[in-house]
């Protein structure tokens, strides 16, 4: 609590006459826009709107990045990677958006336990036959990134994917459900091993491959559990630093002991982002993650909805001062690319839509009797 009162006046009025951790307030996404953010070095900048829809500009310095970076890659040191060529880790990475890399990218290689991790990304929301053919061409040996974009591509390619050389699944960004978690697993050939986090805080816990079981990141983080979900504290940030940071998800912290070799303490999902799909003109699954809103400049906040005949209506709120055309001409060309082939409308307000919620930021009452 002293680290945090002696790092400027928003920590210090907002810790004034609190002396014990479980009265400190929560730090919410609202006041979380407000903290004045500061650092030495240069600081990298991202976007993210999370659940809620809501959008935060998250900072951090150099060093924090590349700590935030090696966090994420901690569970490859126990998933057991093999048939490496001079320890180089061929990764594909399912981002939302529609862009693909060429195969011949320039790499900017990322160094981690003696391995060299090589990295190919890919838009959740491209045509998955152009999606296989990078795969065919890289043969990865890691598949990572936001979870219902490689369910839609392994629900829609024609084509087998057993013989890529996969070695783990490795999903992230929703609640996995159990039928996905089959799926792919069946479909690669190959163990999946969930990953949870935020963008905001970092990776928080991942799927042990002894156990089975969430293994939480509690040397790194402070994690508890509130009647408004998690809350969460990184220790290794200080530029932007948040405590006791409400992302609200529901989690259930594990006291108990465990015979694992994995010492970290144990944490179940409970109920965290599950966002509907999207169903497209031409009657393809559209990954509720697809978007790229985050990159809107003045885009404050975003929910959209698919109604019951499949007609879209993207709620929005802008910045004061923002242009409003500019904006809505933005929104529009990524939502008809992202979803063609469907009627679609933007209404100022994401209070207006009545189906919002923590865990929705994209809801759909589309029945698919009444497709165009």
């Amino acid at each position: 609590m002293e680290a945090f009162h002696a790092h400027g006046t928003f920590y210090a009025d907002r810790l004034a006459g609190v002396s014990a951790w479980q009265d400190i307030p929560p730090l919410s996404k609202q006041a979380l826009r407000e903290m004045p953010v500061s650092a030495d070095e240069t600081l990298h900048e991202t976007r993210s709107s999370g659940t809620s829809g809501v959008q935060v500009l998250i900072q951090n310095s150099a060093s924090e990045r590349r700590f935030r970076q090696a966090l994420a890659y901690r569970p490859f040191l126990f998933y057991g990677l093999d048939r490496l060529d001079d320890n180089r880790v061929r990764q594909i990475i399912f981002v939302d958006g529609t862009a693909i890399d060429p195969v011949d990218k320039q790499q900017w290689p990322f160094e981690f336990d003696g391995r060299t991790y090589l990295t190919w990304r890919v838009g959740i929301a491209a045509v998955p036959e152009q999606i296989l053919g990078l795969l065919q061409s890289v043969q990865p040996q890691v598949i990572r990134g936001l979870t219902s974009g490689i369910v839609r591509f392994a629900e829609e390619v024609a084509a087998r994917l057993d013989g890529l050389g996969v070695q783990v699944v490795s999903t992230s960004g929703e609640q996995l459900a159990p039928g996905w978690r089959t799926l792919l697993s069946d479909a690669f050939a190959a163990p999946l091993l969930d990953r949870y986090g935020a963008t905001e805080t970092g990776s928080i816990a991942w799927q042990c491959p002894y156990c089975d079981d969430y293994h939480a990141n509690s040397d790194e983080l402070i994690l508890e559990e509130s009647p408004e979900g998690l809350l969460a504290t990184p220790l290794f940030i200080e530029s932007q630093p948040m405590l006791r940071y409400q992302l609200g998800d529901r989690v259930e912290l594990l006291a108990a002991e465990h015979d694992c070799r994995i010492r970290l303490p144990k944490l179940r999902i409970l109920e965290g982002r599950r966002d509907d799909w999207l169903i497209d003109g031409a009657g393809r699954k559209v990954s509720p993650l697809s978007f790229q809103f985050e990159k809107v400049v003045g885009l404050i906040a975003w929910r959209v909805h698919q109604l019951q005949a499949g007609d879209l209506k993207l709620y929005f709120d802008a910045e004061h001062g923002s242009s409003d055309s500019d904006l809505r001409q933005q929104l529009a060309s990524q939502l008809t690319t992202i979803v063609p082939g469907r009627n679609y409308e933007l209404l100022a307000g994401i209070w207006r839509l009545e189906h919002g919620g923590k865990f929705k930021r994209v809801v759909s009452d589309f029945d698919p009797a009444l497709r165009n």
